[in-house]
């Protein structure tokens, strides 16, 4: 294994324990009205929300090379507030789920994963679309 790869897998160990604690934290504030863990749930909230579906769209398309430190946290922040607003519009509209907090959680942690599979799938699907004739 490479220690690029290595990297990539300690910070994918990482976000994905930050994701189970902000979920635990979350669910413990809704049975526990206290002030400290219901002050955590929405700090917790607002870096899932502001934060971490465009760094998961900047980390699979933007190489560490093309982008300084505070170019990707713009960008960042930016393409989160994007996603957000039309990922949840989008499935509002299209798909009739209503906006509720967790129907939120779960169309953010769609798209991020989606966005993961894209990458992850790129050759195939460029060679899928390639047979109907979309890159001519």
């Amino acid at each position: 294994m490479k220690r690029g790869e290595i990297f990539k897998n300690m910070e994918l160990r990482y976000w994905s324990y930050f994701l189970i604690g902000s979920v635990l934290v979350s669910i413990a504030a809704t049975f526990f009205s206290v002030d400290f863990v219901s002050a955590l749930r929405a700090i917790l909230g607002a870096v899932y929300v502001l934060f971490l579906p465009g760094y998961v769209v900047v980390r699979e398309f933007f190489n560490d090379k093309d982008l300084d430190w505070i170019e990707r946290a713009a960008l960042c922040f930016g393409l989160s507030i994007a996603l957000v607003i039309l990922s949840v519009i989008f499935s509002n509209m299209i798909f009739k789920i209503p906006i509720t907090p967790v129907n939120n959680f779960l169309v953010l942690l769609a798209v991020m994963i989606l966005t993961v599979l894209i990458k992850k799938y790129q050759k195939n699907i460029e060679g899928f679309l390639s047979g109907f004739g979309f890159f001519k």
